[in-house]
Formats: C-alpha cells, structure tokens, sequence
C-alpha cells in the first residue's frame, strides 16, 4: 500500500507542478497587460482625451511609462483645448444675437426671389450663412443642454448667477460630482494569499464560501486624493484652519495633502469633517474653536449585492460634514468652484459633438464670406 500511495503522489506532484506554473504564467499576462493599459493611458491622445477625470499629477507613473516634456505639453494642451471650459468661450450673448439676426437676414432674402435680380444665384450664399447661424444655434443648446450643471454655472457670463445660487443647491450640485468619484470594487484574492488570523480576511473567505462576492465601496485612493487637494484649496481661500485626524480620536496634526497607494487589496474610504468646540480643543492647545478636522476611516468589506450602487449611494453618508463647508454662502461659492474645475473634461462623446457643431458653424460662415467676395469682387475691378 506504501509503494502505491508513494506513486500517486508522485503523479500528483507534476499536476500541482503544472497547475503553479500556469497560474504564475496568468500572473505575468495580467501583470503585463496592466502595464500595456497604463502606457496606453500614458501616451496615447485617443485615451487622453476620453480620461473623464482630472490629470492625476500627484501619483507619477514609473520612469519608463512617463511622459517627456514634449508630451506633457500635448497633454495639457489636449485637454484644455477639448474641454467645457474653453469652448464655452465661444457661446456669448453677442454671437447668438448675430446668428439669429444673420439667419433672418438670410430667411428673409431667399423669400424674396424678386431681390435676386437678374441672377438668380446671387442668393446661394446666403443659404450657407443660414445654415451657418443654425448650426451654431444647435451648438449653444447643445451646449445648455449636456454641460455639466456645476460647471456651466461656474462659467457662465452672467454676472452673480453662482453667487445668487442658494447654499443647499451648491451643496447638491457638489455631493452629485463626489458621487462620481465613489465607486464599489469587487476582489475575489485566491484564499492562500489570505491569513485567517486577520478578520478581514476571514470575512472574505466566508464570504467567498458561497455567500457572494467580497466587495469595498468608498472612495479610492485617487478620490482620497483629488479631495484633499480640493480641501486644500478651500482652506487658503477661506483661511480656515483645518487638521487632520490620527490613529486615535484626541491625536490631530496640521492638513496638508497626503497621497496613498494601494496594496494588493482595494482601500476604500469614507470622510468625515468635524467641527472643533470647547471640550475638543482641551487635549490640543494650538486648536480653536471652529477649526475643521477631517478625518478618513476605511470601508469594511461586505458581499458585493449588499452594498450600495453609485446610482443609490447617497453621499451625505459617505462624505459626512460637508455641512461645515457650506455653513456661509462665501465658502459654499469657494468650495463648488474648486469642484466645478473637475468637471472640465466630462461626456468626452458630447463634447465631440459640440466642437464638430462649432466647426460646421465655422466653415459654413467661412464659405459664405468666399462666395460673397466672388460675387463682389469681380463688380469692384
């Protein structure tokens, strides 16, 4: 019986042998798979410009996947110059007044054939600067319709309009673009990299046991990130003091912007900001009454069907206090412009239709010029 159990294990031996080498060799292809996405995201335009959030500037990726000078200029100019904020330059109160007008113009003389004259074509210009004055007209209510509510208010050329706005509606128009940023991450880890001591861990393979899928839900460490430097921004605006909470309740040091990496399991966190009063400040003698304290505490894991979708997620529980930056109108206007930024390069697919309708715009009044200058220069030599 020895002999034979000592053969099976020996046959045993190349599976498990078989099995470690391919599933090590899977391992390498996902690892070089994430690092041909990362390049992708890196260096090509096309991923560039559909990158809906902010340019991560505060995590740099390795040397060999970072961009030369040369192309971090591209990069920004791309992203400038395919946002909200810049073609929202071309919708004025002016222009639109001209289109409209133009397009009367144009309505008014091809319903007159008797102002033709002999020449029956002379009106074929105007055709174009009606088409002209339209597409830019569809352009604007494009662009009223698809603009990010935020930003558009942010941008608008009506002065007041954001200051005139009410504190609950800027606070609105903020949790809904920080419930962009929260997101639910499921993580299914082979059970051999978890350590039952930990209860983390054995949640996870319990969970894994049948009961679902082991999910995180909060936000990330780039969320985490983008937020601080947003808090960051308020506070010189506002002159606030703010600190930050440590391991332990009554421990706080001075806010400044900190940046995390995850390890080999997803971090995802909620906020908290506070608000200092009389008994607060008696363990911290620099502190005073008032002073914010923000404080980041991470999201347990749970069955993935049991949480929250970024469609249900109600924010006010996920960033709890933003109260405190909304408590006067000034700092509501603050905080929301600072926010508003994010929403530059939003809807990459209805920005592209909002430049190809400016171009059209653009070229049909431009073709309308040449043909009118064929016409009249001819009469003038």
């Amino acid at each position: 019986m020895s002999e034979i159990e000592n053969d099976n294990e020996e046959k045993a031996k190349p599976d498990d042998l078989y099995q470690t080498a391919e599933q090590y060799y899977s391992m390498v292809k996902a690892h070089r798979r994430r690092k041909r996405a990362a390049r992708f995201r890196e260096m090509n335009p096309l991923a560039w410009y559909f990158d809906e959030f902010p340019a991560q500037d505060m995590y740099k990726s390795p040397l060999s996947n970072q961009r030369s000078t040369r192309q971090e200029v591209r990069y920004h100019w791309l992203r400038q110059r395919t946002g909200w904020i810049f073609w929202s330059q071309l919708k004025t109160t002016t222009a639109v007044r001209f289109a409209a007008f133009g397009g009367l113009i144009s309505a008014f003389y091809q319903a007159a054939p008797g102002m033709h004259g002999e020449a029956g074509d002379a009106g074929a210009p105007f055709r174009w600067l009606l088409l002209a004055g339209l597409t830019y007209l569809i352009a604007v209510l494009w662009y009223e319709i698809w603009c990010p509510l935020l930003l558009k208010q942010a941008l608008s050329s009506k002065p007041g309009l954001l200051e005139n706005q009410s504190s609950v509606w800027l606070r609105t128009l903020v949790e809904d673009e920080l419930r962009r940023w929260w997101s639910k991450r499921n993580w299914w880890p082979h059970p051999d990299l978890l350590d039952e001591q930990k209860s983390e861990d054995r949640t996870a393979i319990a969970i894994m046991s049948g009961y679902g899928v082991p999910a995180f839900a909060g936000f990330d460490a780039y969320a985490c990130a983008h937020i601080e430097r947003a808090l960051c921004e308020y506070r010189n605006l506002r002159n606030v003091t703010m600190w930050r909470r440590g391991d332990r309740s009554s421990d706080m040091e001075e806010f400044s912007p900190q940046y995390i990496y995850e390890g080999s399991r997803p971090l995802m966190r909620r906020l908290t900001i506070s608000s200092l009063n009389e008994y607060d400040i008696q363990d911290n003698p620099n502190s005073k009454v008032g002073d914010l304290v923000v404080g980041w505490y991470r999201c347990p894991i749970n069955i993935s069907s049991h949480l929250e979708s970024r469609s249900t997620v109600n924010i006010r529980h996920e960033a709890e206090g933003l109260d405190h930056l909304f408590a006067d109108h000034a700092g509501a206007i603050a905080f929301a412009q600072t926010i508003a930024v994010w929403q530059n390069t939003m809807h990459p697919i209805r920005r592209f239709i909002l430049m190809i309708l400016y171009l059209m715009s653009g070229i049909f009044f431009v073709w309308f010029v040449i043909l009118q200058l064929q016409i009249i220069l001819p009469k003038m030599f």
